[in-house]
């Protein structure tokens, strides 16, 4: 699925094909000519557009005393006088007169690139710029700041060729005092960009290049990539269920059997045998999935002590019941991989299956979030009978509930305890110490529940 890091990198290779194109080809008419620096000046329209848009997030995180006392950021300084110095120049006509006419230069494809990222990065956000997904709640206002140093990168190369520019449409024959109106030189725009780019902080390690697309319908053309489109829809649900006043329990155990069946799965891919014991390489390798499997089927068995008072959201239970029919496709348990290297179609989907491992430990997060939620807001119940008897021996209140079979509220050390699994299952496999031995994990528990059966 394209992201961000995606589209910048694709602007990047249309700005050095319309280099390449500039050295060695010539307009053969004025109209070409001029064609092309219109498209020029739409890419530099769409670097004013996108330098707004990464400056939206980063002011509202800085609004504040600070700001007023201290005056602007220099990063800020600058990516504002480089978006106001390129819009008096292509002027604020919107949409842009290039946009109109068609992509057929490398610079008016580079701006369709470039306005694609910008329009990505809005999705993740909402009109009072807080953030929609869990990819947002990610980034910073420093993360802002290292994208626009990156633009201004961009911003440098894309002014390079004001010059080049202007020779082919004079050679071309078009008149001079009209490409003096049309690229009167640019070289103070050039240095604004060379100060954005080293104003800004040091590049980051997680920044604005992992966002993705928020996808409203998962792509159903190949099962891998409809499992990844799935994945990533059930993350969005269940980061949207933190912030959710409804009992979520349902969709946690839900998500929970899902787990098992992602690390099974993913397991099974890698050639590992589901149903040995333990071994003493349980933290490397198809070991440390089948040991995080085992480490969700316990946190699967947990929430089933809890009491559900309402079912699971539509979108989670469909997701989640398409998710395991397509690991079932992808990969069944029950013909394990047992010959390296993969082919080529194999090792998509082992990324796939990678990746669905990833999610799921930032599923834990965002799950471990409204699990805590639940139980501060006292809306996790359990039958009284399941409790365990030490604990009912020192509570009188909770022996009278035992004898009459009645529900009664979770008590902490019980929720507690499945709170410290979620810790368990939000890490990544690998590395990952699981609990004590259970060992071998009979063949039905570590196939999918019955929530989960397809209609």
């Amino acid at each position: 699925m394209t992201n961000y890091a995606d589209l910048l990198a694709q602007a990047t290779a249309h700005v050095r094909d319309g280099a390449t194109t500039l050295r060695g080809d010539r307009f053969w008419t004025p109209r070409e000519a001029l064609d092309a620096i219109g498209d020029y000046h739409g890419l530099l329209d769409a670097i004013a557009s996108h330098t707004r848009r990464l400056l939206w997030p980063a002011q509202l995180g800085r609004i504040g005393l600070a700001r007023h006392r201290d005056g602007l950021p220099p990063v800020e300084r600058a990516a504002i006088d480089l978006a106001a110095g390129i819009e008096a120049l292509t002027g604020e006509a919107r949409p842009h007169p290039s946009q109109i006419s068609g992509a057929g230069t490398p610079w008016a494809r580079a701006a369709l690139s470039l306005r694609a990222a910008a329009d990505l990065v809005a999705t993740h956000y909402t009109g009072e710029g807080r953030p929609r997904t869990p990819d947002a709640t990610r980034t910073t206002t420093a993360s802002f700041d290292a994208g626009l140093a990156d633009l201004g990168h961009l911003a440098q190369a894309v002014l390079a060729h004001e010059d080049p520019l202007a020779l082919r449409a004079i050679q071309a024959g078009v008149p001079r005092g009209v490409v003096t109106r049309q690229l009167p030189g640019l070289q103070n725009l050039a240095d604004v960009a060379r100060n954005l780019a080293t104003d800004a902080p040091q590049r980051l390690t997680a920044q604005l290049d992992a966002l993705g697309q928020v996808p409203l319908r998962p792509r159903k053309d190949e099962p891998a990539t409809e499992l990844a489109d799935r994945m990533i829809r059930l993350r969005q649900a269940t980061w949207e269920l933190a912030g959710d006043r409804s009992d979520a329990l349902a969709s946690l155990r839900t998500m929970a059997a899902l787990g098992v069946a992602v690390h099974a799965h993913a397991a099974a891919f890698h050639g590992a045998d589901l149903t040995a014991p333990d071994t003493a390489g349980a933290d490397r390798g198809t070991g440390a999935l089948v040991g995080h499997a085992r480490a969700w089927q316990r946190l699967h068995q947990a929430l089933s002590e809890f009491s559900i008072l309402a079912p699971p959201t539509t979108s989670i239970r469909d997701d989640a019941a398409a998710a395991v029919r397509l690991l079932r496709e992808l990969a069944p348990i029950e013909h394990p991989q047992t010959h390296a290297p993969f082919a080529p179609a194999e090792r998509h989907v082992a990324a796939v299956l990678n990746g669905a491992v990833q999610v799921m430990a930032d599923i834990a997060v965002h799950e471990g979030t409204t699990f805590d939620r639940l139980a501060r807001a006292g809306l996790l119940y359990m039958p009284a009978r399941t409790l365990p008897r030490e604990l009912v021996s020192d509570r009188p209140d909770l022996a009278t509930a035992r004898l009459e079979q009645r529900l009664v509220h979770a008590p902490d050390v019980t929720t507690g305890a499945t709170a410290r699994l979620y810790t368990e299952v939000a890490s990544h496999p690998i590395g990952v110490s699981t609990a004590a031995p259970v060992g071998r994990l009979p063949a039905a528990s570590m196939d999918t529940p019955a929530i989960f059966v397809a209609k």
